[in-house]
């Protein structure tokens, strides 16, 4: 069977159409975000956790990623670890009481974050200044979790309270804790400040990658089971086949058939990439974590915060050192602000003066935090792309 010289020139064109679509899709398909609210597994950013979920899988353990509802915890037996990695859908009561039932009856639960305190039956929430940058914390206790992790590192926004006597304090400091664990029942459950030990830039770190497999546990006949119900809700068939390698096959034949179509019918059109779904925090995220400083009565907390935010992007954009004074930044900041130097001043020596108050009033609070947020605006400080001009 031979083909004409118009036939060809159909094919020809259609393949020409279908090999330069590919391409330009691979170059302008958008960087992976380097911010995700929360460490997933099918993440390769530094923020990730693609590295852990893989590294488990090559060194004997049973991975899978866990979409069900909790109730169905049971059906997996207690020779498994549930790990909740910064969860960012709210937990309804029956969710809260099939994973303490699970735990109770022998499974293992490895909660991770702040909003992770809701999941568990015993926790002590303790207020402290939040890291924005790695921290080192030596190991408190020889145990279990400990073993073969003298120090690691991680950057917490969130403590647990060093005298809690129901709990052992695994990793802290002289007042607070960041790694804890405590036996439940039948089962234990393991808390982690921060998810930096198990991140794809983190886990590399001092020893977070024995603090991960310690707080794992043994390989021998054990699952584990890695939460994306609480990131994504309950998925079904058909969202895990169009979340599956498949759905590039179909989308390269897809583009195959408009590639003929628009060969035979001469159409021209702009071809779209689909808008990939947001994997950003829900406001749960934000409401959970306000409702946890606002039971502690920690209003010195937000200026704490924004105003260590505030110089870290201060050094990071404008070069100014951490150690500055505020009168040195001041008169950095007067004529980029049009604010004057006295007043810059006289509010950045008040946020200074709030790390070592306790119970500032809510108005003084609010007000200090508005004007930090304020200069921050004035300088361009929460562009990702440029700095101040």
């Amino acid at each position: 069977m031979t083909i004409d010289a118009g036939d060809r020139n159909i094919l020809l064109v259609a393949f020409s159409i279908l090999l330069i679509t590919i391409i330009l899709s691979v170059i302008v398909s958008p960087a992976e975000d380097d911010s995700s609210a929360y460490p997933s597994p099918y993440s390769t950013a530094s923020g990730g956790a693609k590295a852990a979920y893989t590294l488990l899988s090559q060194i004997g353990y049973s991975v899978e990623h866990w979409r069900s509802a909790p109730a169905r915890l049971q059906e997996h037996g207690i020779k498994t670890v549930l790990i909740v990695a910064v969860p960012t859908q709210n937990a309804t009561p029956e969710d809260v009481e099939s994973i303490r039932r699970y735990v109770q009856n022998g499974g293992r639960l490895l909660a991770i974050g702040p909003t992770s305190f809701p999941l568990l039956p015993h926790s002590q929430f303790a207020g402290g200044m939040p890291h924005f940058q790695w921290q080192s914390f030596s190991s408190l206790l020889p145990n279990g979790i400990t073993r073969g992790a003298p120090e690691i590192m991680m950057a917490p926004r969130i403590y647990w309270r060093r005298d809690d006597s129901d709990s052992q304090i695994d990793y802290g400091d002289s007042s607070r804790g960041v790694v804890v664990s405590y036996r439940y029942g039948k089962g234990q459950i393991v808390w982690w400040a921060a998810a930096d030990p198990l991140t794809n830039s983190g886990i590399t770190q001092a020893a977070n990658l024995q603090l991960l497999l310690n707080s794992v546990g043994p390989t021998s006949e054990r699952t584990v089971l890695w939460d994306d119900y609480f990131h994504e809700g309950e998925v079904t068939i058909a969202e895990s086949l169009l979340k599956s390698p498949l759905k590039w096959g179909m989308a390269q034949l897809g583009i195959l058939a408009l590639a003929v179509v628009f060969t035979y019918s001469r159409r021209h059109g702009p071809l779209r990439s689909l808008q990939q779904p947001s994997r950003l925090a829900t406001l749960e995220f934000v409401e959970t974590l306000g409702g946890l400083y606002q039971r502690a009565g920690a209003t010195e907390l937000p200026i704490q915060v924004a105003y260590e935010r505030f110089r870290h992007q201060l050094h990071r954009k404008l070069g100014i050192s951490m150690s500055a004074t505020s009168r040195d930044i001041a008169e950095r900041l007067e004529t980029r602000t049009g604010e004057t130097a006295a007043q810059i001043e006289s509010m950045l020596t008040e946020c200074e003066s709030a790390r070592y108050t306790e119970e500032i009033p809510t108005d003084d609070s609010l007000r200090l935090v508005n004007f930090l947020n304020l200069l921050a605006e004035k300088l361009s400080l929460n562009s990702k792309d440029q700095g101040a001009k």
